[in-house]
């Protein structure tokens, strides 16, 4: 059975439901039941996964009640969360209703007067109002309808530019234009969802582009319909399908087009240090999700600069003409944020200053990385070894609260680790002066100064007596099934850096070499200002594992697994590119760099090169005289040992 949540969980800042306080803002009472609500959902997930259908449909069910308690608190900022997790909630609750089990339709949008139609509605039920159904948050597995199914998702994904307006020559405002298609060609091909060009590029995250996202269940109805043979059930396939108070659309030859233009180095504003931060407490909020205010998502750098239905978020060079600045600058109802006060003037200042030197990108992924997780990257690098500690501790105890909220914790802070353990204090110190007996092997193995400090901000450490907890432990923070002949792994993102370890019984191996491999993992992780491949310092702590100890059990299991993974590979690279399963992935990494290593004066120009930020393909290429790819291709010719 799963263990309930602590209350002391509820306080996760690194999983925030909530921007920063705001006037009237919800009571801390109701942030922890949102926060409890947000945990209780994941575990609905990890009780499906276990096969604990009757506990998680007993669970789905109190956290509809909760969620429709909060609902009936009229906030707008309880309400824009609420939103949030219903979409998080929506999976679970679909997968039990398929299942045959009974349960209260999604709550709607709440606190939204224009939405009570969708709040009171049952999923699938026809409208008895002129506007269309409202979005379905559940479909049926067949006999989809266009006007109940399909037109909803139509309206709510793709309105602002294909319904309302006819952005790229293409409307959808009828069935019949829809059907017709743009000049190119015609999408929908019944009976064909495979070569429909609609479904085509919603699937490869080309459409939709204004900031909007098709759910799971959607495209699902959608390819469904279509396959059915994108039938139309209403009375005249030239009227239009959408809600007559629908908002038009810009015209697409006034839209200003953004492009990501990376930083030079040389700007006074880091957006990711001094923007990023801003926009994710303050803005996300109510420009996230499924239905961001004013049709502009912000989750993202690259969503952010598509715009929504007013154009483009800011002018690059202009900051006086930015629709962004003006809304912040604004009085009254017309002030963004909306729900809350206003920006600080220097906030303000450094949005302007950020625009007026070209609205340049200094983060890693556009498309992939949040604003919150750019700004915690930024705030990292940025800190002292002492600063990240700090932060690393907050976190470490977050995730800890998370995953082991009513276990027996022991607790212990030295020079090198932060550690948490399953058991007494009394074994816990016996574990981490294991730990810090790996580490000074480490040192010495890899040549690390001792002045410099083994891991930036020190590293984590989690002891599980139980592999139960170890397993709960990938569930809740990781979100994963850890394999079952895993004994610990480690983690490394710049932000945490942390080894899970499942406390040997018997002698079944040596801990001392599996703690050595995860430091030296962690450590290697940690260099190269972030850009060192996880093949790489993968490879490396598993060498260092066998130079520890060449007998122990699970390094024997490696060597003898060498030559089979080698010859699985298509491509000499393909470990270099991740294309075999992780372990597989892990083995053949393992393999290569036992040869890498042996070549000590140039593993050792590498490993210095890292250490003074040089990026890895760089460092790698100048000592190796290739890159990963070709050095990769020789070593295979060479026989691959």
């Amino acid at each position: 059975m799963f263990r309930p949540l602590a209350a002391a969980a509820l306080v996760l800042s690194s999983i925030a439901l909530m921007a920063e306080p705001i006037l009237a803002a919800p009571t801390a009472e109701q942030r922890e039941q949102l926060q409890a609500i947000k945990l209780d959902i994941r575990r609905t997930s990890n009780l499906l996964k276990r096969d604990m259908v009757p506990d998680s449909v007993e669970l789905v069910r109190s956290i509809q009640t909760r969620m429709q308690t909060l609902a009936d608190a009229q906030d707008a900022e309880i309400a824009a969360a609420l939103e949030e997790l219903t979409e998080q909630l929506a999976v679970s609750h679909g997968s039990l209703e398929l299942d045959g089990y009974t349960l209260q339709p999604l709550l709607g949008h709440v606190n939204r007067p224009a939405d009570a139609m969708a709040m009171s509605a049952t999923p699938g039920t026809p409208p008895t109002a002129t506007p269309p159904a409202p979005l379905p948050t559940t479909f049926p597995t067949a006999n989809l309808s266009f006007t109940k199914h399909i037109a909803p998702i139509l309206i709510a994904r793709c309105g602002n530019c294909h319904v309302t307006g006819s952005r790229g020559g293409f409307n959808a405002g009828t069935f019949e234009a829809l059907m017709k298609g743009p000049p190119e060609g015609v999408v929908i091909f019944p009976n064909d969802d495979i070569g429909s060009r609609l479904i085509e590029t919603i699937e490869s995250g080309d459409m939709p582009r204004g900031g909007q996202q098709v759910r799971a269940p959607e495209l699902a109805a959608l390819k469904t319909w279509i396959k059915e043979g994108a039938k139309f059930d209403g009375t005249d396939p030239k009227a239009s399908i959408n809600q007559p108070s629908a908002t038009p659309a810009p015209n697409p030859t006034e839209m200003v087009r953004l492009d990501v233009v990376n930083a030079s180095g040389n700007e006074k504003v880091s957006f990711s240090l001094d923007v990023a931060g801003v926009f994710a407490s303050r803005c996300v909020n109510c420009h996230g999700g499924q239905n961001p205010g004013g049709g502009l998502r912000m989750d993202s750098f690259a969503q952010f600069i598509r715009g929504g239905d007013s154009g483009a978020p800011f002018v690059p060079g202009k900051p006086q003409e930015s629709m962004i600045v003006r809304m912040l600058k604004a009085s009254g109802n017309e002030r963004m944020p909306r729900n809350g006060p206003p920006l600080s003037a220097d906030q303000i200042a450094k949005i302007e200053t950020w625009i007026r030197e070209g609205g340049k990108f200094d983060g890693t992924s556009p498309r992939d990385e949040s604003m919150r997780r750019m700004n915690q990257v930024a705030v990292a690098k940025k800190a002292t070894h002492e600063e990240l500690a700090k932060l690393r501790a907050a976190s470490s105890q977050q995730k800890w609260e998370l995953s082991m909220p009513d276990v027996k914790t022991a607790k212990l802070d030295t020079p090198l680790f932060l550690a948490y353990g399953t058991m007494g204090e009394d074994l816990l110190k016996e574990n981490v002066a294991v730990a810090d007996k790996a580490a000074e092997k480490v040192r010495s193995l890899l040549k690390i100064p001792s002045a410099s400090p083994l891991i930036k901000g020190k590293m984590t450490l989690y002891f599980f007596k139980q592999r139960y907890d170890y397993a709960e432990f990938g569930n809740m923070i990781e979100r994963r099934d850890l394999p079952g002949n895993w004994k610990g792994h480690y983690r490394f993102d710049i932000t945490d850096a942390y080894g899970a370890v499942q406390v040997p019984s018997d002698g079944d191996y040596d801990m001392n070499v599996l703690l050595g491999q995860l430091i030296g993992s962690a450590h290697v992780a940690s260099l190269g200002n972030g850009t060192v491949p996880d093949w790489f310092s993968e490879g490396v702590g598993r060498v260092l594992a066998y130079r520890m100890n060449k007998s122990d059990p699970r390094v024997q299991d490696w060597e003898s697994q060498i030559g089979p993974s080698v010859a699985s590979m298509g491509k000499p690279d393909d470990f270099v590119n991740n294309r075999l399963s992780p372990e597989q992935n892990a083995i053949v990494s393992y393999a290569f760099m036992k040869a890498a290593m042996a070549r000590g004066n140039q593993f050792d120009a590498l490993m210095n090169a890292l250490r003074k930020g040089t990026d890895f393909d760089e460092a790698f290429q100048a000592a190796f005289r290739g890159t990963p790819s070709q050095v990769a291709t020789a070593w295979v010719a060479s026989g691959g040992r």
